[in-house]
């Protein structure tokens, strides 16, 4: 069935900078000036919403209930572009009011911008915007170590493109502030808050925390702009969504450093973590009333085999009485995602349980808490 769109406006708003930083261990990569182009066209984008919606008060009827949902790092290239790689599980991407995922790839077309010296560069073709919006899903976060992968003109390019498709996107932008700022999103009664912080590549930053404004850093000296980013979009929403990119490649366990900075957004107001860069499902924890995923895994991702071709799809569903956690396990072949088999999701779901800190997945993807921190802990 034709569904109307989910989300009915957005707005990104800007922080101002506050605070430098420090220097980490890994040395930044010699890398040569950024490009400057001018100003992004944002033709196509959606109408603007400059206020959140009001409080909900003891006179006013509840908040109609939201689904929200999340997958984790999806890329177009090699190929993947041209085989339908959301066919298996659009109806699942639909079905929540607001979709997003981690964008792990320059949109943009052959000859916009050079690649980085680096072993791995990213650049999906313009039309795999139109793959996203035709898959449901409504915003992605830029803010990982594959944004810049074509410079400063590669970002813009894809910014303008999903502008142009009406995607929300955050965590990079034009300048810091820009990459800092939330996005709101209206969906149903709510005014949702999206944010998104990178921790790769910190080494990009240690020398000179000013070399690459264009991402929403994460790494040491940036964490007090980033705790300010999400008390600011506490302060305009009604629910604080922030994805991150963090952690270690291929190890199912979060570093010390993601709980802890986790710990310090839900104090400032966020609602959701939600986790990506490992390549592999991580486990789940809750602090007070907000949920953390450590790590989505991949999704429409070319590279994906062995553990990293096991994922999970996170929906959340939110109201009054408080915001409840499900996974549908997911397996990912020749890079595309599809529900898992009844006895290969069971024992993913083992896995997750196995990894999260309190928490047991029944075979119906809900988690129950339990007494063990769990082999994380």
């Amino acid at each position: 069935m034709h569904r109307l769109p989910r989300w009915v406006a957005v707005a990104t708003v800007v922080l101002a900078a506050c605070g430098g930083a420090q220097a980490a261990d890994t040395p930044a990569p010699d890398i040569p000036a950024l490009t400057t182009l001018p100003p992004v066209a944002t033709a196509g984008a959606v109408t603007a919403t400059s206020s959140p919606s009001p409080p909900t008060t003891s006179t006013e009827p509840p908040r109609t209930p939201i689904v929200l949902g999340f997958a984790g790092d999806v890329s177009f290239t090699h190929g993947l572009d041209a085989n339908d790689p959301f066919g298996e599980v659009t109806a699942m991407l639909t079905e929540p009011d607001l979709t997003a995922v981690n964008l792990e790839t320059t949109i943009a077309e052959p000859g916009v911008g050079s690649a980085l010296d680096k072993t791995y560069v990213f650049k999906s073709p313009p039309d795999s915007v139109r793959l996203l919006t035709a898959a449901g899903i409504d915003a992605v976060s830029l803010a990982n170590n594959h944004t810049l992968d074509y410079r400063r003109d590669g970002l813009l390019r894809t910014i303008e493109l999903l502008d142009a498709a009406g995607v929300a996107h955050f965590g990079a932008g034009p300048d810091a502030d820009a990459a800092y700022g939330y996005r709101l999103v209206d969906v149903e009664d709510w005014t949702v808050a999206l944010v998104g912080f990178t921790h790769v590549e910190c080494g990009w930053v240690a020398d000179d925390p000013t070399r690459w404004p264009e991402a929403a850093w994460a790494c040491p000296g940036f964490e007090d702009r980033t705790v300010a980013a999400v008390a600011a979009a506490a302060g305009a929403a009604d629910l604080v969504v922030v994805m991150v990119h963090w952690g270690i490649q291929l190890d199912a366990c979060p570093q010390p450093y993601q709980r802890e900075l986790a710990a310090a957004w839900v104090a400032a107001g966020a609602d959701l973590v939600v986790g990506s860069h490992p390549h592999v499902l991580q486990g789940v924890e809750k602090i007070g009333d907000a949920w953390v995923i450590h790590s989505t895994g991949n999704f429409a991702f070319p590279s994906a085999r062995g553990p990293s071709a096991r994922s999970a799809f996170f929906s959340f569903d939110v109201s009054e009485a408080g915001i409840d956690l499900a996974a549908t396990p997911i397996a990912i072949v020749s890079g595309r995602p599809a529900p898992m088999g009844d006895a290969a999701a069971e024992d993913l779901l083992a896995d997750l349980s196995r990894w999260s800190f309190g928490w047991s997945f029944d075979d119906t993807g809900h988690p129950s808490p339990r007494r063990d921190a769990g082999a994380c802990g």
